[in-house]
């Protein structure tokens, strides 16, 4: 599963590192649960264990949880990674560092295994990168694995969380959806869309809709705000946004989202999507949960 973000990057630097720090910061205290717990726990590894590791020495012992920050920078020879063991040190030197906003960061937990090494489930990683092709643009996520949300205090601290980071920024788009790693919203996935060119037009064209959407104040407004929204009864709950925008959340409980859910959304949203036709199925892909059909279908 993923919590995917887009959003303008700040001009001015304090505020962007204050709102990465709230990324980060947030979703591992709202969503990191029993891994989180387990590496705060375990007694931290050294600081220059990555360096000094040979390739055959294990990184613990086997159900472990092995966590990793990483930064890339821009510099004159091109990105710039630097990886290091998490502990409460370098936990906090990372996030102090974001007063520099980096070209990709993230924060990575995952099970040890059998061998001691980090190549088992669950996992968890908490990720920004900059637009590589309009860089005053960021996509955060936050992906994790999908029987979390059968957990309805997970459920619930997701929400705050996410509620409590969009009242702050004032975001393009954010979705909760089934993803494959690609960064593309569920709709993208299935309509051919490329996150570096649809998110510097997202306040412009919905990115896509999920179980729960952030939707921009500017396409929101032109769907009839909150009124018209609630009236579609389309949704569980429509709320504006203390800073714009809108929290369009499809059903109260996860488990009762589904295909039925996404075709009952779709024509509220349809005039506000990019158009196009859907691409075939295929064996292997999650359940996305949007429609398939074309928007062009409602819109004028």
């Amino acid at each position: 599963m993923q919590l995917l973000v887009t959003v303008e990057r700040p001009a001015d630097g304090d505020a962007a590192a204050r709102m990465l720090g709230d990324w980060f910061a947030g979703s591992f205290e709202a969503m990191g649960g029993r891994m989180r717990a387990d590496l705060l726990a375990a007694e931290p590894p050294a600081a220059d264990f990555l360096r000094k590791r040979k390739r055959d020495d294990s990184f613990g012992r086997p159900g472990d949880v092995w966590g990793q920050i990483s930064t890339g920078v821009e510099g004159a020879r091109g990105l710039r990674i630097s990886e290091k063991p998490f502990s409460p040190a370098s936990w906090k030197a990372f996030l102090d560092g974001m007063s520099k906003t980096p070209h990709l960061a993230g924060l990575d937990l995952v099970t040890l295994d059998a061998d001691g090494f980090p190549n088992a489930f669950p996992t968890f990683r908490v990720t920004t990168q900059v637009n590589d092709e309009v860089d005053d643009w960021l996509f955060l996520s936050v992906e994790f694995g999908p029987e979390l949300l059968d957990d309805l205090e997970f459920q619930r601290s997701t929400l705050d969380f996410v509620r409590r980071f969009a009242d702050e920024w004032n975001v393009g788009h954010g979705e909760i959806s089934y993803d494959r790693g690609s960064g593309r919203t569920a709709y993208e996935s299935v309509f051919r869309g490329i996150p570096n060119r649809t998110a510097p037009e997202s306040r412009k064209v919905l990115r896509g809709y999920a179980w729960l959407t952030l939707c921009p104040q500017e396409i929101g407004d032109r769907l009839g705000g909150v009124e018209a929204l609630r009236a579609s009864g389309a949704f569980a709950a429509v709320e504006a946004l203390r800073n714009g925008g809108y929290w369009l959340l499809a059903t109260e409980d996860w488990r009762e989202f589904g295909q039925p859910a996404a075709e009952k959304i779709f024509p509220v949203l349809a005039p506000v999507l990019r158009p196009g036709d859907p691409v075939p199925d295929a064996p292997g892909d999650p359940p996305f949960y949007v429609s398939r059909r074309n928007a062009a279908e409602l819109q004028g």
